[in-house]
């Protein structure tokens, strides 16, 4: 909530200096936070929740101009806010990766004279810094489901609107890649194995890196943050081939890393000790 404090903030500022602001990317975002802040006292049945989501959307989309934009909206929203609920799991994450993204939107944003894209941007990088201290190294507060469904919700119109305007849509979602392998290969794998999609667990790859292997959460939190950056920075590039090929790499690398690195503690562990 404090975050949506932030962001109200933000809103008021901009439409008093005269800035143009799409309510029908505000008023969804209110109402998912709202949505998600209800499942924090409450759990909320999963039905409802992509009820609200899929019609949320569809808002966005309706903003974005209307028609078969609206589908796109209503397909696109559930997908980003349940990614983003699913990966808040370890300190400072979420924070720093929408940080990124907050970022690239708002550089879109002022490079395009965009000002929808400038202010979904600055929103968003501005809310997650500014909770980033609340929440990591150590954390004395957390998001929830109102925290992250807020930050879905932004990220969700700023590439519906991104799209609809002509913005190169790749920047946009390019902060998002691990979220969206992560997510998805733990979903296709439960899937596979007939698990339920909609009970906890601890299979995405920092789950195995925090909880499996003992790394801190501040840690891969940067890591994860880090490479984020990396992949946008290369969709910057004239040619196709840098970013396909970094992209890649880096998410082969991330997936691969829990059992990697728990190979090689076990080679540590197993070699002798030198005597002193």
């Amino acid at each position: 909530m404090a975050c949506a404090a932030g962001a109200t903030v933000a809103i008021v500022w901009f439409a008093a200096h005269g800035q143009p602001v799409t309510w029908g990317l505000v008023v969804p975002a209110v109402i998912l936070t709202l949505v998600g802040l209800a499942d924090d006292l409450r759990s909320l049945p999963a039905l409802s929740r992509l009820a609200a989501q899929v019609g949320a959307g569809a808002v966005i989309g309706w903003a974005a101009g209307g028609g078969w934009w609206i589908g796109v909206g209503a397909a696109v929203a559930p997908l980003v806010v349940n990614v983003a609920n699913f990966m808040d799991g370890i300190n400072g994450i979420t924070s720093l990766v929408m940080s990124v993204w907050g970022f690239t939107t708002l550089a879109v944003g002022i490079d395009r004279d965009l000002p929808t894209l400038t202010l979904l941007g600055a929103i968003a990088a501005g809310s997650a810094l500014g909770f980033l201290p609340w929440n990591a190294p150590v954390a004395r507060l957390f998001l929830g489901d109102s925290g992250s469904y807020l930050f879905g919700a932004i990220v969700a119109a700023g590439v519906v609107i991104g799209w609809s305007i002509g913005a190169p849509v790749v920047l946009l979602v390019a902060p998002l890649t691990l979220y969206l392998v992560d997510t998805g290969v733990v979903l296709v794998k439960r899937a596979i194995r007939g698990d339920s999609l909609f009970e906890a667990h601890r299979e995405h790859v920092y789950q195995r890196l925090t909880s499996g292997l003992g790394l801190p959460h501040f840690s891969v939190a940067v890591g994860v943050a880090v490479l984020s950056a990396a992949m946008t920075v290369a969709w910057l590039s004239p040619t196709m081939w840098v970013p396909l090929v970094s992209t890649v790499l880096i998410c082969g690398a991330y997936l691969a890393a829990p059992r990697l690195l728990s190979s090689r503690l076990k080679l540590g562990a197993a070699a002798p000790r030198r005597a002193e």
